[in-house]
């Protein structure tokens, strides 16, 4: 849309400290995967340089979008939008996550020091669900926070004919007869993708199942074990599918499967789906019950219940004619959440947030 767009991001092994990115720069500053590695907590520990650089990036900026309260990153940016005057917009990605002990902990001490640090000192809070938003407002009590939904690219994720479905199945390698419960995950403790392959241990006398996943994480040796230790044969696990993949993987599904045990902030891979004609399964961990019709547009169960996910799985297996017209009602429920409107949404926002900060300058 015309606006010049710099980002500040992470350098792990093998990236570029600098990049053009379809014109957009892309700075990264050297970072260490410490913490994901060892206990299983994704969050990249920065070289100090990270502070200049966000100081060097915000000088030239009109306004700065930061993602996430507790991230170093955001912390960098906030400190100096404050130092600068530059308006600082903080858009909130997930809830509370309930990380086993003794993460947990580590999570409360980031919100109450980091997290508040950076809430206190944004211009405008943003939130990407209800749910979401619900979170911020307790990190930062009495502040007005608009929530501002993802959208999704409706020119990548559509539907397709049943010819042209038989020949992605056929490309992928999937039985055209199979029903398949498809889910893209990265694979880490929170996602829930060891609830899912319980549910499918359940549904091992259904041959004509295929669980296919998606994703990669420091879980996937645990999760290849219990694969092998259950004998599950219907499930294949894809590793990391392509951008260019992605969207025939979900056509060639029957049903997308969200089995995360908490902190769903969004739910990005439920309009994908629905913009594929494709009801989905989802735990009514965060904002999944804000996109999905319980029944409707798709089905809802608990958090960790492979019993109920493996029902919900079967209900649909076993009701062809009621996949479809669920599949047809995700796709008519989220037709206009495109990213075209959220991104108008984001320009009025940060737009309104450099107009309010120059009315507060002096002169």
């Amino acid at each position: 849309r015309g606006h010049q767009v710099s980002v500040i991001t992470s350098r792990l092994e093998g990236d570029a400290t600098f990049e053009l990115d379809e014109g957009i720069e892309v700075h990264r500053v050297r970072a260490l995967n410490t913490l994901e590695t060892r206990v299983r907590l994704p969050y990249p520990l920065f070289d100090p340089r990270l502070f200049g650089v966000a100081d060097r990036l915000v000088a030239n900026s009109d306004v700065v979008l930061g993602h996430t309260h507790t991230f170093l990153s955001t912390v960098a940016v906030a400190r100096a939008c404050r130092q600068r005057g530059v308006p600082f917009v903080l858009i909130q990605n997930n809830p509370y996550i309930d990380y086993p002990f003794p993460l947990s902990i580590l999570q409360r001490v980031a919100d109450a020091l980091l997290g508040r640090f950076t809430t206190s000192r944004a211009t405008r809070l943003v939130a990407i669900s209800e749910f979401t938003r619900e979170y911020v407002r307790r990190l930062a009590p009495g502040r007005p926070v608009e929530v501002m939904y993802l959208g999704v690219d409706t020119k990548r994720f559509s539907p397709v004919t049943s010819d042209e479905r038989r020949a992605i199945r056929d490309r992928l390698g999937i039985d055209q007869e199979a029903f398949v419960a498809f889910t893209v995950r990265r694979l880490f403790y929170r996602n829930g993708v060891d609830t899912l392959l319980e549910a499918a241990a359940l549904l091992r006398t259904r041959p004509e199942l295929r669980i296919v996943i998606g994703g990669s994480g420091p879980d996937r040796a645990e999760i290849e074990t219990q694969i092998a230790r259950d004998h599950l044969d219907q499930v294949t696990l894809a590793g990391f599918i392509p951008d260019d993949d992605l969207a025939d993987y979900h056509r060639a599904a029957d049903v997308f499967v969200l089995p995360s045990r908490t902190a769903e902030g969004f739910g990005l891979v439920l309009l994908e789906a629905a913009a594929s004609r494709v009801p989905s399964i989802a735990t009514r961990s965060g904002a999944p019950p804000e996109l999905i019709d319980d029944g409707e547009s798709g089905l809802l169960v608990p958090v960790d219940s492979p019993n109920d996910l493996a029902a919900a799985i079967e209900r649909l297996l076993d009701d062809r004619l009621l996949t479809r017209s669920m599949g047809e009602a995700a796709f008519a429920r989220h037709a206009d959440q495109t990213w075209d409107r959220s991104v108008d949404q984001l320009e009025v926002i940060l737009t309104d947030a450099v107009n309010a900060t120059i009315g507060d300058r002096p002169g």
